[in-house]
């Protein structure tokens, strides 16, 4: 890119600070905005980034009238991004994806670990009949495990690396049960965000520009191909635990939609709604590695046999 710095930071402003917005108006790639924008905060230039839409218009990352942050936005120029889903922790269960999880962190040391939803189940506040005498926990036992399961990712990931922890259908269950029944202890009960002050919660996180990780849009069996191809960037769910990676391509290059699966046992408890139906559920996650800003092909841990296994190693 032979421009100098003031040229660069002449055209960054006029890309609203947005290095998509950028390489789209100097017709490059993107990695090369974020090679040069690396090679400048070296030098002790930094240039700090604004998300932005289309049209290159700044857009908040938290709007007052949402329950949650909207989208949060985060820059990976180099490293590993772990994601994992659906979690549903149950009191007493630990699962091969969880035991997964904690090694693989403490291996890859990610730049980010992403927990893109439903890590609380609330099976006692949902808003289906029971299936019958069964006790499902109640929800301090439910909240105690997340509590549990949650640091212990906490604990293993790098210190002072990002947690995030995208908002899924079931984690909205804890808040929802105390809006529709206790309204009037607004400010006085703890919301679940209150309660896992280690991560930050949010609707949606978006990498980099070009990668969107939110637990669910599109529904399915191809979904992870209607949610990159509408969505217009790579998407990262979870909500439907297939564990897939679907890779599409066009005009503006190639990206890939992911579904993280679930890390609990899909023979689990929590699922005996599912009355011992055949599912495509699959036990995992999945890992994003980032080179120069750009998304390599995405990677799935997955368990088979009971065994998670990696990069065609066991775990």
């Amino acid at each position: 890119m032979a421009l100098s710095d003031d040229e660069f930071i002449a055209a960054w402003q006029q890309a609203k600070c947005s290095p998509s917005v950028l390489a789209r108006m100097m017709g490059v790639q993107p990695r090369e905005v974020y090679r040069r924008r690396k090679n400048m905060a070296e030098r002790g230039i930094v240039l700090e980034t604004h998300p932005v839409n289309l049209a290159g218009v700044i857009q908040s990352t938290y709007t007052q009238s949402w329950s949650y942050a909207r989208e949060r936005t985060a820059e990976v120029i180099n490293g590993h991004v772990i994601v994992f889903s659906d979690a549903h922790f149950w009191p007493g269960s630990r699962t091969p994806a969880n035991e997964a999880l904690l090694k693989l962190i403490k291996r890859l040391k990610p730049a980010r670990v992403i927990a893109n939803g439903d890590i609380f189940d609330g099976a006692r506040i949902s808003r289906h009949d029971p299936h019958g005498w069964g006790q499902p926990p109640s929800v301090k036992e439910e909240l105690d495990a997340c509590l549990e399961r949650m640091h212990e990712i906490a604990l293993v990931a790098p210190r002072g690396n990002p947690l995030d922890w995208n908002i899924g259908n079931h984690d909205c269950r804890f808040d929802r049960a105390m809006v529709v029944n206790s309204a009037q202890y607004e400010g006085v009960v703890e919301r679940l965000a209150d309660r896992f002050p280690e991560w930050e919660m949010a609707w949606s996180i978006r990498i980099n520009g070009t990668v969107m990780v939110k637990h669910r849009q599109a529904n399915g069996v191809h979904a992870t191909y209607n949610n990159t191809l509408k969505g217009g960037l790579s998407m990262v769910t979870g909500h439907l635990h297939r564990l897939a990676i679907t890779p599409w391509a066009d005009y503006t290059g190639r990206r890939w939609g992911v579904d993280t699966g679930t890390l609990a046992d899909p023979l689990g408890p929590q699922f005996e709604y599912l009355e011992n139906n055949a599912t495509p559920w699959t036990s995992g996650f999945a890992v994003l590695t980032f080179r120069d800003g750009m998304m390599l092909p995405p990677e799935l841990c997955e368990v088979i046999d009971g065994v998670a296994y990696f990069r065609g190693d066991a775990v």
